[in-house]
């Protein structure tokens, strides 16, 4: 079982994202709201200009925000359909940056519910 967690930088492949979990039967994911650490720095008021270089050229004007998506995929065969169906929608991207992936292993899921509820 992994957590595949996908950093979108291109927003443009988000529902063709979310389209393809629903047809590959993911079951779940969590979006969040995201800005990288790169964009946080030339967001901050006096920075700017301390900045010209590799960062600047780095950042495209569109690039202002971006989405983190994680799942958690109980069958590894399922992550590789996944990530390769992932890589497949955003390869037409002409954008520098589009986003990356990675999973980390999980060892277990705990549900929680309240103590007086019967399921």
């Amino acid at each position: 079982m992994e957590v595949l967690f996908i950093v979108l930088n291109d927003l443009n492949y988000l529902d063709d994202i979310f389209a393809k979990f629903v047809e590959l039967e993911v079951r779940g994911a969590t979006i969040l709201d995201s800005k990288g650490m790169a964009r946080a720095i030339m967001d901050n008021e006096g920075l700017n200009f301390l900045l010209s270089g590799p960062f600047q050229r780095s950042l495209d004007e569109e690039q202002k925000n971006s989405k983190t998506i994680f799942t958690v995929i109980p069958e590894a065969k399922k992550v590789e359909e996944v990530v390769n169906a992932v890589r497949k929608i955003v390869e037409a991207s002409k954008k520098q940056v589009i986003g990356f992936m990675f999973t980390i292993p999980v060892s277990g899921i705990y549900p929680m519910k309240p103590k007086n509820l019967k399921i």
